[in-house]
């Protein structure tokens, strides 16, 4: 078993590879802050060779989290490879796009205990959100945490440039 009152472990600029789905239920259930480096399975940095790659690791990290409701997974990012087949630098053989707008970076985003992710570009230009979690229920929790899942969801939602799109 992991350690039980460990808070935060940070092993992002190590070489540790594994996978996160290898640690127990109930190991590291005080744990509020988790970097792992990108040679872990559902390791901060790491690169996607499909699109279709992304849900089975964002559901992973999902229902890791849920498993430790006081974990957030400190600036985790993942991005597709430049060596994917699903990756495009523009139409016809020419550079139409910049590629620092196009989304191919995935970032968690959270309103409230709403768990979900998003493609980004690298200059910050957002899809829209895929959640994990459906909504919460308005008469399943307190009007205050509610009106703050509101805000926060409205905040996500007025980041969007990519309306209309999930994915790249």
């Amino acid at each position: 078993l992991g350690s039980p009152r460990l808070r935060e472990l940070n092993l992002r600029k190590t070489s540790v590879s594994g996978d996160i789905r290898d640690i127990g239920e109930r190991d590291f259930l005080a744990l509020e802050v988790l970097t792992l480096p990108k040679g872990v399975y559902g390791g901060s940095g790491r690169e996607f060779q499909l699109i279709s790659d992304v849900p089975d690791v964002m559901n992973t990290l999902y229902w890791f989290r849920k498993q430790r409701p006081c974990l957030w997974l400190k600036d985790w990012y993942g991005e597709l490879s430049e060596d994917s087949p699903d990756w495009y630098d523009g139409f016809d053989g020419e550079d139409i796009f910049d590629p620092d707008r196009i989304p191919f970076e995935i970032r968690l985003v959270a309103a409230g205990s709403r768990i979900g992710y998003r493609w980004e570009s690298r200059d910050d230009h957002p899809s829209e959100a895929i959640w994990l979690y459906p909504e919460p229920d308005l008469d399943s929790i307190y009007d205050s945490d509610y009106e703050e899942y509101i805000e926060e969801l409205e905040e996500i939602e007025r980041q969007v440039v990519y309306r209309g799109f999930q994915q790249p």
